[in-house]
């Protein structure tokens, strides 16, 4: 048992009270975002080969983010050395050159901008624990064979640290390991992005770091948990208190009530916010949002004197004059102050920097709408000038200057038609003899007003982005400050120098006169100026054009600062919404330590996961090179670092395992490994069915008796096993017991621990990138993945990296005689009924109850935890459930499955040693057995070969028979 030295973990939650801030916001939620660090708030690091493209595509992330742009060539390394970059390599050779290069690195200092280093920067790690003090790594990785053509292109044949003798494409390997090394995210460039496209890339990357899915948890057996898990609780908890598996719930579209509290805490005289509760309200009827705010408070026992403010969006069952939730709280608690809206400002100051030009584009947009608009003869005709003029067949939209994102989708709709407009127009200013019809003539005529349109459709992006952030299912309000600040900070960029943004605080800017970029510097868009180009447009009408780009800009700003509540409190408090705290552990520091403390050292392959060449469209994914010959080492080496870094650090913990072979040994071995402290609080004990694993397998389990991991073994099955410690987690008087006695808390190991499945999915993405790498494959071919499986962990990672985008088209589940899931997956029907174990060659997929399933499950029915708590009873009862006819057919758009004999099994390993020299284990030889039967062999296979064997463990050359062991 481990020391129970550190007692039990006591919880006090003090009571706050007196004055109150609610700010309800009403909206559609999916998923809360849990990363911990802001990209945009630190710098911005670009990193990779010489010819990835880091400068240009540094200039238009600083242009789109209104960030500085800083290349560590030009801009730090020239300027401190007083000359250029080439001649200081002449002159102290590769060697003292990255030396040099940083100590000059490491003197520099900036912060908020888009920084593009050099190539060899990674190479110095000074310089990169420098840089990464206050930057986010992003890694450009560029194919090896696109940049020898761009450097062939750049006629550069040699770069830093190229010895004599060694090819570039050596010395680009020989860096890659840096990159790897430093990296926060990766961008993969493919063969022909252009550098807009890569930057779109770095957009949507550092978009997804920083506001990645959401890491909160349900149970498969739930709909929706009334008490959110994070990561770390189900690292810890492993299985959920009703009996279910741990997953990220499937999107759902439920509408829920945020409610903030500003307390005031008279125990340290401070002031904070809190989240109260976000209840769920799908009828959206201002009756419905009251009574959930009522009820909030009632069962906290807050009478309605503590609600001083009320702050929400500014729709009208909110905010609405009549039957709204301030109406009501106006008329039942006159006392409570409406804060006004705070989510509308981006729109109110877009229009007045339309209002404030010179060109009338709101009444276009309307004239164009109206004209046409319940018209059918006028549209037919205008449908003639469509075709005329090759311009695509759109709705032309209505403009409404009180929605969000109407105008930059009318500009550009417009824009798309201009010639068929003005064309049409111009034909018809006679013929209808309309003012409106010739003043609308007349400005589509006009180069400045198409001048203009174009302008806007490029300055209009960052705030319909903007609008359309706030707008997504997740909940993003708690990002509201620093976008908005964001935000301003890119339309400045369009106007003043980059420089000027970054030395004073925000509201101290100067961007009138006098302050502003030259005409020529302007941010007016590409195809603006291409446009300006080929109009030929006399020097009056540019400098008109410039001025009216000018006051635009001028007017969102001034109403931005004049109603953006920059300084309010309340949304600084917003922040209390992103749960990031829940989960501390920072992608580019603890966690990718993790990383390397796992697979760095003690695999023998140092691939980690090597890709080989079975036959012909078939491949093999080597999973057995870890310390225990056992592909679970990919998940429970890394496995137990997570969970030690999880766990509350005064608490105990016991992990009970159920294992058929070889997970025993892996989470022996991985708990093992942990660092003294974390030793002394966690233990493990691995249960095992004596006669259910292979003699190797039960030597390496029976090794560890000493220390903080033990096994022992039960003369039954593995289904007992896990049934049993399933027993002991909802066993409520042996966990009373244990953590009385011994300050100690249960949690699993098994796959149906979270943070057992986290890292399977790392390796099917990794498989893909290497059949990637050697041109195997293009990107985007399908593969379908050929998977033994019992238990149903490795499968169902598999089908999750397909869920997170490599094209995986089939995942092949492989059984041996004892073929449930086979069963399953053809059938719909789950029978336990009159079925018994049977023992075979290939022990670690010898289960009848597969745990994972469920999980599938929840996932092929849309999150529907009502169904899979009932079938899960059904199977616990009656030890049989069946799906319904839709359900399997969606299941079998994602599964094939098939099983395979003893004798079909030994056979497909001689077989193949016979034609390849290499030996299959049982496992993998099942599931090319399958494989055979069932796959078309229209895209590419890919075997996951679990264990490996020795030429030792076979009786004869010929393959007659294979022992239970394998090594």
């Amino acid at each position: 048992m481990i020391p129970a030295s550190l007692g039990q973990l006591l919880a006090k939650v003090s009571k706050l009270r007196t004055h109150l801030l609610f700010a309800p916001s009403y909206f559609t939620t999916a998923r809360l975002s849990n990363q911990n660090s802001k990209p945009h708030e630190r710098n911005i690091l670009l990193m990779g080969p010489p010819g990835a493209g880091k400068t240009c595509v540094g200039r238009i992330l600083g242009h789109r983010l209104g960030m500085p742009v800083i290349d560590i060539d030009d801009d730090v390394l020239e300027r401190t050395w007083g000359m250029s970059v080439a001649d200081k390599l002449s002159e102290i050779g590769g060697d003292g050159f990255i030396e040099e290069e940083g100590k000059a690195v490491c003197r520099f200092a900036a912060t908020g901008s888009v920084i593009s280093l050099t190539g060899s920067n990674p190479l110095h790690s000074d310089a990169m624990r420098h840089l990464k003090h206050s930057g986010l790594a992003v890694y450009l990785d560029v194919d090896t064979e696109d940049i020898m053509q761009r450097l062939s292109r750049m006629k550069v044949n040699r770069i830093v640290g190229q010895d004599a003798g060694v090819s570039m494409r050596e010395i680009l390997h020989y860096r890659k390991q840096f990159y790897e090394k430093w990296l926060d995210a990766r961008v993969l460039c493919g063969t022909g992005d252009s550098v807009e496209d890569v930057a779109d890339k770095v957009l949507r990357t550092l978009r997804r770091y920083e506001d990645s899915e959401s890491e909160v948890f349900v149970s498969t057996r739930s709909q929706m948990s009334s008490d959110p898990k994070f990561f770390s609780d189900v690292v810890i908890e492993g299985l959920a208190p009703d009996g279910g598996l741990y997953v990220i719930p499937v999107k759902k579209t439920e509408k829920e009530f945020i409610i903030l509290t500003r307390l005031y805490d008279e125990a340290t005289l401070q002031v904070s916010t809190r989240f109260l509760e976000m209840p769920t309200c799908n009828v959206g009827n201002a009756e419905n949002l009251y009574e959930k705010l009522s009820e909030a408070l009632r069962k906290r026992g807050i009478p309605w004197d503590n609600l001083i403010a009320f702050n929400s969006d500014n729709a009208s069952v909110m905010k609405g004059r009549h039957n709204s939730v301030i109406s009501r709280l106006k008329t039942s608690q006159p006392h409570v102050q409406d804060l006004g809206c705070i989510c509308h400002l981006v729109q109110l100051a877009t229009g007045c920097g339309i209002r404030a030009a010179q060109v009338p584009v709101e009444d276009i947009l309307v004239g164009i709408y109206t004209h046409f608009d319940r018209s059918a003869k006028r549209c037919e005709v205008y449908k003639e000038f469509v075709d005329f003029t090759d311009s695509d067949h759109l709705k032309l939209l209505r403009y409404c200057s009180t929605r969000w994102l109407s105008l930059l989708t009318c500009i550009q709709r417009v824009l798309n038609q201009w010639d068929a407009l003005q064309a049409y127009f111009n034909s018809h200013e006679e013929v209808e003899r309309s003012f409106k019809v010739r003043d609308l003539a007349s400005h589509l005529r006009d180069p400045i007003v198409k001048t203009y349109f174009l302008f806007l459709s490029a300055a209009l992006k960052p705030l319909s982005e903007f609008n359309i952030a706030f707008q997504s299912e997740g909940i993003q309000i708690h990002r509201l400050e620093e976008e908005m600040c964001r935000l301003m900070k890119r339309i400045m960029g369009y106007l003043i120098p980059a420089r000027a943004i970054v030395a004073v605080p925000l509201r101290e800017v100067e961007y009138g006169d006098g302050h502003q970029l030259a005409d020529e510097d302007l941010f007016i868009g590409a195809d603006t100026k291409a446009f300006m180009r080929s109009a030929e447009l006399p020097v009056s009408a540019e400098k008109k054009i410039f001025q009216t780009v000018r006051s635009f800009y001028e007017a969102v700003l001034k109403k931005m600062f004049s109603s953006f509540p920059l300084d309010h409190p309340l949304l600084r408090d917003l922040k209390v919404l992103d749960p990031a705290a829940r989960l501390n552990i920072t992608p580019g520091t603890e966690l990718s330590t993790m990383v390397c403390r796992a697979y760095g050292q003690n695999f023998a392959d140092q691939s980690v996961v090597p890709l080989k060449h079975l036959t012909d469209h078939q491949y093999l994914l080597e999973l057995f090179h870890g310390p225990t010959a056992s592909f679970k080492d990919l998940a429970l080496q890394l496995m137990p670092q997570l969970f030690a870094h999880c766990l509350p650090q005064m608490c105990n913990y016991l992990i009970l395992v159920a294992t058929s072979g070889d997970t025993g040994s892996a989470v022996l071995n991985g708990f093992r490994n942990l660092k003294d402290s974390d030793r002394e609080r966690i233990g493990v004990l691995v249960v095992f069915p004596e006669n259910g694993v292979s003699e190797i397998q039960k030597l390496q389990m029976t090794g560890f008796q000493e220390g903080n991991a033990k096994s022992i073994s039960v003369l039954s099955n593995f289904d007992f096993c896990q049934r049993s410690i399933k027993q002991m987690f909802g066993d409520s008087s042996l966990i009373g017991h244990l953590a009385v006695e011994y300050s100690t808390v249960l949690s699993t190991a098994n796959s149906i621990n979270w943070a057992r499945l986290l890292p399977q999915v790392v390796y099917h993405c990794s498989a893909y990138m290497d059949l990637l790498r050697n041109r195997t494959l293009t990107f985007g071919d399908p593969i379908d993945v050929c998977i033994p499986t019992g238990n149903f962990g490795n499968a169902m990672s598999a089908l999750y990296a397909k869920q997170m985008g490599i094209p995986i088209r089939k995942v092949i589940c492989a059984s041996n005689h004892n073929c449930i899931i086979s069963d399953f997956i053809a059938s719909g029907k789950y029978d336990l009924r009159n079925r018994k174990l049977q023992v075979s060659n290939s022990p670690a997929i010898d289960i009848l109850k597969s745990s994972n399933l469920e999980r599938f499950i929840h996932h092929a029915s849309g999150g529907d935890g009502s169904l899979v708590r009932d079938l899960c009873l059904n199977l616990e009862r009656e030890r049989i459930f069946k799906v319904s006819e839709t359900l399997r057919q969606k299941i079998n758009l994602e599964l094939q499955a098939g099983w395979c004999s003893e004798e079909d099994c030994l056979r497909a390993i001689q077989e193949v040693h016979t034609t390849t020299g290499f030996i299959m284990d049982t496992h993998t030889a099942v599931g090319k057995v399958v494989a055979d039967r069932i796959h078309d062999k229209t895209c590419d296979m890919l075997h996951c070969t679990p264990r490996e064997v020795c030429s030792g463990c076979l009786k004869s050359p010929s393959v007659s028979r294979y022992p239970t062991g394998s090594c």
